[in-house]
């Protein structure tokens, strides 16, 4: 019996593809406001090919682009690797439905919670910034633990602080590796976001696939 609804952040609650546009922009404005708009969108498109949806180290990311740019002048790299964790939660774009969900999801019982990857001022920023954290009963983020998805240790540290087993939690993310494959080895079951940088890579016929978040309805 399901007694728990976890969830990943990034392309599932939010759409992490519209908030790095705003993020961009941002970035733009503040470090290279003197481009013309045919070079901004050069920049932006650099920035999302390289950038690989957030799956990246971030001062490599930020020194390969100074070198494509050939940036004279540019701050450090862990400046801006700085700047991107401190203020990307700024420009949240969360999906319509997800307070829609999550409010039903506890009107009918369910512990809610959230499992996200990433560095702790970055991702406890974005979750304070959405809204979303008054409906979850944890927020786990792989940067306050020590252990990131896929690893399944993640998955049961999150049970363990709910005082359930595994089998008891189904996890909703996009990640087919990450999010899915870390989910299931758990122990936990899984529901597939279809949505962002992996869309459509990887789907699996024992998993079902939303393209919606409200549809975790059908599943639960």
């Amino acid at each position: 019996m399901i007694k728990a609804v976890l969830f990943d952040f990034d392309e599932t609650l939010q759409d992490r593809t519209k908030a790095f546009e705003g993020y961009m922009d941002a970035f733009l404005k503040k470090y290279l406001p003197d481009l013309d708009e045919e070079t901004k969108k050069k920049y932006k498109e650099d920035m999302v090919i390289t950038g690989k949806g957030g799956y990246v180290n971030r001062v490599e990311w930020y020194s390969s682009l100074i070198k494509k740019w050939n940036w004279k002048n540019a701050p450090s790299p862990e400046e801006l690797a700085n700047h991107y964790d401190t203020t990307f939660g700024d420009h949240n774009v969360i999906f319509d439905n997800s307070p829609k969900l999550l409010a039903e999801l506890k009107r009918r019982g369910y512990i809610v919670g959230v499992i996200t990857n990433g560095p702790s001022v970055l991702q406890n920023h974005k979750m304070d910034m959405s809204g979303l954290r008054k409906y979850c009963d944890l927020v786990l983020v792989s940067g306050d633990v020590g252990v990131h998805k896929p690893d399944p240790r993640i998955f049961e540290i999150a049970a363990e602080k709910l005082g359930l087993k595994t089998e008891e939690c189904v996890y909703v993310g996009d990640h087919p590796i990450n999010d899915i494959q870390g989910a299931l080895d758990s122990g936990m079951s899984a529901i597939r976001m279809n949505w962002g940088w992996f869309k459509d890579k990887e789907l699996r016929a024992d998993v079902p696939v939303i393209v919606d978040i409200i549809d975790v309805l059908r599943y639960v």
